[in-house]
């Protein structure tokens, strides 16, 4: 079959060394499958902030897999006008150029972002191909939210409205909602209001499972970077991602201060990554000897870090948007026990199968002690390294979960002439 991947907001596999999300993953497994993949995406690479071509191209990876990248603006912030240019801009340009590539047999569609999205639903439904929504974050809503945060709501809602009804007619006429996690498929049936079926299905995020610490070569175990050296018989608390909005970075430091002031030097803490707060970040964390900001890291560098991890810290503000990201089952790959701050069915899942410990957002005593217990009790830290590898190996191999995925694929495929469960 032929397919086509939308997705504008990951790591494209265009260079050697590029860290696999969500859609390469299942990119690599419709591949060993046998099918064909074209992967549309934007120009300007989310993460890293910069641009990966100044024109409309192809990126041919292999004979049967090309990535299209569609020019538009750049943007600095996550949150930011222009990053809603730059991805109406890709849009659009998709509307037109779609019609002079050959039809695919399904279209995987990533919500973010809901414009391109949208487009592709529109060229699903006239050609009358498969159609997935894969719901991976709830926009336009965090768009709505910041407009509540400084009281014009009703403000927001008009500015939204156009955005909402493009929500709406591309989850109406979606063949499948996908999510990766339990609540933001709720979110999306809630939308359309219909109820759930056999053609909607999770698909957690998962990892792929690389970087186990038992399957780190010895080469590779040798290539520790400068910033680690030093680090390896501390009790180390890992952040990897994005220095966003999102997250409690500030909160970490603060618990890195009272860590520090009470001379506990086995404890030190890594947050690696860039965004828009970095920065800030960097700046407040001058002086802290415990504290170790590398920056933005490659395949490599997380590799040998996540080697030397202790715990992995899920950081986020009160009311994160987040539901199930990628980064515990990132950290759950190699053992590690999770820190956690994010409420609803991540504190759920932590609780049930003894994952790590949560505390409340905002909560430094809560922190606190949740990294002193970790680091005092070996016994404990033990007893939820065991479950969190146990934990991955049924619900986290990215191997497993989008096998999985290519096969929910090809049955919807097949069932492309016959009235949906749902209809």
């Amino acid at each position: 079959m032929n397919i086509w991947l939308m997705q504008t907001g990951e790591p494209l596999p265009i260079k050697n060394g590029v860290r696999k999300m969500r859609i390469a993953v299942l990119a690599d497994k419709l591949l060993e499958r046998g099918h064909k993949v074209l992967w549309w995406a934007s120009a300007f690479e989310h993460q890293q902030k910069v641009m990966l071509s100044k024109t409309d191209r192809n990126f041919d990876i292999s004979e049967r897999y090309t990535v299209r990248v569609l020019s538009g603006c750049r943007y600095r912030k996550n949150i930011s006008l222009n990053r809603y240019l730059n991805y109406q801009i890709v849009s659009l340009k998709f509307r037109f150029q779609s019609k002079r590539f050959p039809k695919p047999d399904a279209i995987v569609a990533s919500m973010p972002d809901h414009l391109l999205a949208y487009e592709a639903a529109r060229y699903a439904k006239k050609n009358d191909i498969p159609f997935i929504v894969d719901i991976r974050d709830l926009w336009p809503d965090i768009f709505l939210d910041r407009f509540k945060s400084m009281g014009l709501c009703s403000v927001g809602k008009i500015a939204l409205a156009l955005d909402f009804a493009r929500l709406t007619f591309l989850l109406k006429n979606a063949d499948s909602l996908v999510a990766v996690s339990k609540g933001y498929l709720k979110w999306g049936l809630d939308k359309i209001v219909r109820p759930e079926s056999s053609f909607d299905k999770v698909f957690y995020l998962g990892y792929k499972n690389s970087n186990a610490r038992n399957s780190v070569s010895e080469d590779e175990s040798l290539d520790v970077p400068d910033w680690l050296k030093g680090k390896e018989n501390q009790k180390v608390f890992v952040f990897i991602g994005t220095f966003g909005v999102s997250y409690e970075l500030e909160l970490i430091l603060e618990a890195a201060k009272r860590f520090e002031k009470l001379e506990k030097s086995d404890i030190c803490f890594v947050l690696a990554g860039t965004g828009e707060n970095f920065d800030l970040i960097n700046k407040k964390a001058a002086g802290l000897q415990n504290v170790v900001l590398p920056g933005w890291i490659g395949k490599k560098e997380i590799n040998a870090l996540l080697k030397i991890g202790y715990a992995g810290l899920l950081s986020y503000v009160k009311n994160a948007p987040q539901g199930l990201p990628n980064k515990p089952f990132e950290y759950l790959s190699v053992g590690l026990p999770l820190v956690n701050s994010l409420e609803g069915e991540m504190a759920g899942l932590i609780n049930q199968h003894g994952l790590g410990l949560n505390y409340l957002p905002g909560d430094l005593n809560g922190l606190c002690a949740c990294i002193e217990r970790l680091a005092s009790d070996s016994s404990l830290h033990n007893e939820m390294s065991l479950n969190a590898s146990r934990f991955f190996k049924k619900y986290g191999d990215a191997d497993k979960i989008y096998g999985e995925y290519c096969g929910f694929i090809e049955d919807l495929a097949e069932c492309k002439d016959q009235k949906l469960g749902w209809e």
